[in-house]
């Protein structure tokens, strides 16, 4: 098996389709699209969302609650003028195209499936726009997108983005006095407070959208990455299990469920068998529905509503405390494709982090090694 990669990339792509055909396990890949997937052998898994279903899920739920009513959540109270929440949503949408002056196809195909996805459901953007990740090379191009948001009227942007131009278009669109609403589609890690934090806090306040995470821990010393850890390596001192531990984890959650699973005769095949035989588990604040279909080979399979709290203090994912909170409407309840209601968007009984959260597996740790029991038993 290999684990890791990135199949964005062209080189990846190539290797991981090679590695696919040879029969090898590739526990690789971000949200890519189905497509993708199912034009391999059924080798490559995923622990986040196809992009597809990041796409069905976002058309969902702008539908049901936003389209055809006022962009009541833009910042208006920033720029008057604007007048944005007395006026129905118009729609853009921002994606990345390529690195450098390189397009990737893939990254194409996940812009126009998600296009096809909004427009199935009604939703028209009146601008689309892609920009090429090259920080610091094409700020011409940071303006342009910016610009042409702003002229066409878009109150209410749909960004399909990477982690860190968020931090280069906020900016950008609070120094040209735009203050719209920003639709967290729950990519890129934009749903996550880590990265909110590195945005434009004039206009993140102003975010709310969907996310397949789950409610993390207060405290990263009680989560599953940092108990396994430290029960392989108890002589490693506190903070060597490194800030990322529990998003290290998934992959290699995921191997060793295909291992369980694949029987008494482990192959490339048996493997692949047992993942897709994986019955639905979870679907709890802290526990996300999860199992595979050879249509989506990545394991979460619900959301939860959530929002940007620029106000609210409290630890981000990797445990460290400050201002700037996404937080997870109605304590981090959970919906499937086609259970979103017609509700505007809500901030109703927000959670952030929770030890007991419902799905939370009990603390079971004492700081020693444990031989008879696993980590997660109640």
């Amino acid at each position: 098996a290999v684990i890791e990669g990135n199949p964005a990339a062209p080189m990846s792509d190539t290797i991981v389709r090679e590695l696919a055909l040879k029969g090898i396990v590739c526990l690789c890949s971000v949200s890519l699209s189905s497509a993708y997937y199912n034009e391999l052998p059924p080798y490559v898994f995923s622990s986040l969302p196809t992009i597809d279903e990041y796409a069905q899920q976002s058309a969902e739920y702008i539908a049901k609650k936003m389209l055809g009513r006022n962009a009541s959540l833009a910042g208006d109270e920033l720029n008057p003028a604007q007048s944005y929440a007395k006026k129905k949503r118009v729609f853009g949408m921002i994606y990345e195209k390529g690195v450098g002056t390189t397009v990737y196809p893939e990254l194409e195909r996940a812009h126009q499936v998600f296009s096809a996805a909004l427009r199935a459901k009604g939703i028209v953007p009146a601008i689309e726009v892609g920009y090429l990740y090259n920080p610091g090379a094409n700020q011409n191009e940071v303006t342009n997108v910016i610009a042409s948001m702003k002229n066409k009227g878009v109150t209410t942007v749909i960004p399909i983005w990477d982690p860190l131009y968020p931090i280069l278009l906020t900016s950008e669109a609070s120094r040209q006095l735009w203050f719209p609403e920003w639709f967290v589609v729950g990519t890129g890690l934009s749903d996550t407070t880590t990265a909110g934090r590195l945005y434009d806090k004039l206009q993140w306040r102003h975010a709310f959208g969907v996310s397949p995470l789950w409610v993390t821990w207060n405290k990263v010393a009680n989560s599953h990455g940092y108990r396994e850890y430290h029960d392989a390596r108890p002589g490693d001192a506190a903070g060597q299990e490194g800030v990322l531990i529990n998003v290290y984890r998934a992959r290699i959650a995921t191997l060793f469920r295909g291992f369980h699973m694949a029987g008494p005769r482990l192959t490339a095949a048996t493997f692949s068998a047992g993942e897709l035989a994986y019955p639905p588990t979870g679907g709890l604040a802290a526990a996300p529905l999860t199992f595979i279909t050879r249509q989506y080979p990545t394991e979460i399979k619900d959301f939860m509503e959530v929002y940007f709290d620029a106000n609210a203090r409290g630890p981000d994912e990797r445990g460290t405390m400050d201002s700037g909170v996404m937080m997870k409407v109605n304590a981090g309840k959970r919906y499937r494709q086609g259970q979103w209601s017609t509700a505007a968007p809500s901030r109703a009984n927000p959670v952030s982090t929770s030890d007991t959260a419902p799905g939370r597996d009990p603390v079971n740790w004492g700081g020693h090694r444990q031989y008879k029991a696993c980590l997660s038993c109640s």
